[in-house]
């Protein structure tokens, strides 16, 4: 099961998806300013909501957000082969390498996303690559997306009030320009990238969660 919480200048939707293509659970407003109050009364009686309705917690919520904070970029990083075989162990390590010094340059903001857009071998594009292969020289090019720590922070300490974790952050530009398709809206085209498995996206790991609060939420949970 996956939540996911769109914030936007005219809407707040909270959705639970059960599948890929399984929405089951909706709550969506209107408005016409958003902030903070209005924020915490939604996310307040609506995940209570869902709790109640499933007879379990919600630990950890994706969110869908429209900020000017995001940023988008897309770097390289090349490693000669000499005609040996390359494997996934180098490939990570090339990733991490590109991953580190991208962060390095940009302290003032966190990785949301990350994903190979392109393969280059000895000078040939491809999208995708095969296990174990053998190259003269190749090159990654890579998609970041980041969102200021400032902005991150805020929302985590909103979030952190229901003693739910942020599991990803979605740029809710992003997803209009390249995801949706077919009469989506965002939760769903975000649902398909949560569950779907595309092998080019760098999976980000988080290094800290916070304390869930257990005896808060039964308390809150049966009352």
């Amino acid at each position: 099961m996956e939540t996911f919480f769109y914030i936007s200048l005219d809407k707040l939707s909270l959705c639970v998806f059960e599948d890929i293509d399984k929405k089951i659970f909706e709550k969506e407003i209107l408005i016409k300013k958003n902030s903070d109050d209005l924020l915490n009364e939604f996310l307040s009686e609506n995940i209570v909501k869902a709790e109640k309705k499933f007879g379990k917690f919600i630990n950890e919520i994706n969110l869908i957000v429209f900020d000017p904070n995001f940023v988008s970029i897309q770097a390289s990083i090349k490693k000669n082969g000499k005609g040996d075989k390359i494997d996934k162990t180098d490939l990570n390590r090339m990733l991490f390498e590109l991953k580190q010094e991208i962060k390095e340059n940009n302290t003032d903001k966190t990785i949301t996303y990350m994903r190979i857009d392109n393969f280059i071998l000895d000078k040939k594009k491809y999208s995708t690559l095969q296990d174990d292969f053998v190259c003269n020289e190749l090159c990654l090019q890579v998609d970041f997306i980041f969102l200021s720590k400032k902005v991150i922070d805020d929302l985590s300490k909103k979030i952190k009030k229901y003693q739910i974790s942020i599991g990803k952050i979605f740029s809710g530009e992003y997803l209009n320009k390249f995801c949706i398709e077919n009469g989506e809206d965002e939760c769903q085209a975000a649902a398909k990238l949560k569950y779907g498995n595309d092998e080019n996206e760098v999976h980000l790991i988080k290094k800290t969660t916070i304390n869930n609060g257990f005896f808060e939420r039964f308390f809150r949970f049966f009352n």
